[in-house]
């Protein structure tokens, strides 16, 4: 293993559940070794596909300025910035995030799925490494950020209330972020060599 932080090569080392493996040479923690999180990472991947759907079709906010009320989602959001010709901008944002996210946590689910049931393929190698570099393309946290920056800056000029979408999109954002972090990427890669090893 490479350390990311003073890139010493390390030799890699089974160890107990609830341990840490630290760089002996500047103490950065590797990983720590976490055991059967595949199904815990399973079951919030699908409840973010669940969310998934209200949370970008139902209204994110309503904005209510001089008697009039405005409701917007996120697929509404990127269309208006297809109306006022700002293509590069619209696109970004229905790619990091709509179709990425989205993307992103079906790989999630095949991955962790198929090794729930015990089903072996080669195309899960690639599967989860796709999975791997599509991480800083998923954007869920920067858009909601953008979201709350803009019910601050609003807040003064409109009465503003958060939409059903808002809250799914808060839960879509809570799993997904918990599904990563919650399964052990180690544990993933042995349980798959040795699945190939099985089948050879």
């Amino acid at each position: 293993m490479l350390c990311a932080e003073c890139d010493l090569l390390i030799q890699n080392k089974i160890i107990e559940e609830g341990s840490y493996l630290k760089c002996p040479r500047c103490g950065h923690v590797l990983y720590k070794q976490k055991y059967n999180t595949i199904i815990k990472s399973l079951a919030l991947s699908i409840t973010a596909l669940i969310c998934f759907y209200p949370a970008v079709t139902e209204p994110i906010m309503s904005l209510s300025m001089g008697g009039k009320e405005q409701h917007q989602n996120i697929i509404e959001g990127a269309l208006v910035l297809l109306k006022e010709e700002h293509y590069i901008v619209a696109v970004l944002t229905f790619m990091c995030s709509l179709l990425i996210p989205l993307f992103r946590l079906l790989l999630l689910f095949y991955v962790t799925l198929s090794l729930s049931v015990n089903y072996f393929s080669p195309h899960l190698f690639w599967t989860f490494r796709l999975y791997h570099y599509m991480e800083e393309w998923g954007m869920l946290d920067v858009y909601m950020l953008g979201v709350i920056v803009s019910v601050v800056k609003l807040s003064s000029m409109a009465e503003i209330q958060f939409g059903f979408g808002f809250w799914m999109y808060a839960m879509l954002l809570i799993c997904s972020i918990m599904a990563n972090n919650e399964l052990n990427h180690h544990e993933v890669w042995d349980r798959l060599l040795a699945k190939k090893k099985a089948f050879q």
